[in-house]
């Protein structure tokens, strides 16, 4: 998480420098081009690496995975599975995958074990509660607000940039 952010910073960074010099010799086509792929890169990075998580809530366990995001009743957890990162088996809904835990060398296993015990200790003390069932939800990415709001900003960013040098 700790390279992700710092890797969007730098991006940041990168296209603060790269509007600033396109503001004397470039046009607004120019900026619009370097700005695509910093934008692009921003997403991706935000949404591999700082998007996925997974939170426990009083009834229900949260995933939040790429593009779906998973409320499960700790009741209907049957089996927890995985040797390289944590699956959950939900009775009437199959085997769901926790994108946020993998098993990475370092940190991943014990971080994904850890979780693995919290689901197991809350299932068994776990009650159906009435309106607090299974629920799937997909996305497709950023808020829609998002985008034209770092886009404005990058801009401004730049051209305040460029007018104090």
């Amino acid at each position: 998480m700790v390279l992700a952010v710092t890797g969007q910073a730098g991006l940041v960074s990168a296209q603060v420098l790269l509007q600033e010099g396109t503001t004397v010799t470039g046009s607004w086509l120019m900026r619009l081009m370097l700005l695509a792929p910093t934008l692009l890169g921003l997403y991706v990075t935000w949404r591999l690496f700082l998007n996925p998580y997974v939170s426990f809530g009083q009834d229900r366990f949260r995933v939040n995975n790429l593009f779906t995001h998973y409320l499960v009743p700790y009741h209907s957890i049957t089996a927890l599975e995985g040797r390289t990162a944590l699956i959950l088996v939900v009775s009437g809904y199959g085997r769901l995958p926790v994108a946020a835990l993998d098993a990475a060398p370092l940190t991943g296993k014990a971080k994904r074990d850890a979780i693995a015990q919290e689901l197991l200790r809350r299932r068994a003390a776990a009650t159906p509660r009435a309106g607090h069932g299974f629920e799937k939800r997909s996305t497709i990415g950023l808020p829609e607000w998002l985008g034209p709001v770092t886009s404005l900003t990058l801009f401004l960013v730049g051209s305040f940039a460029s007018r104090g040098g």
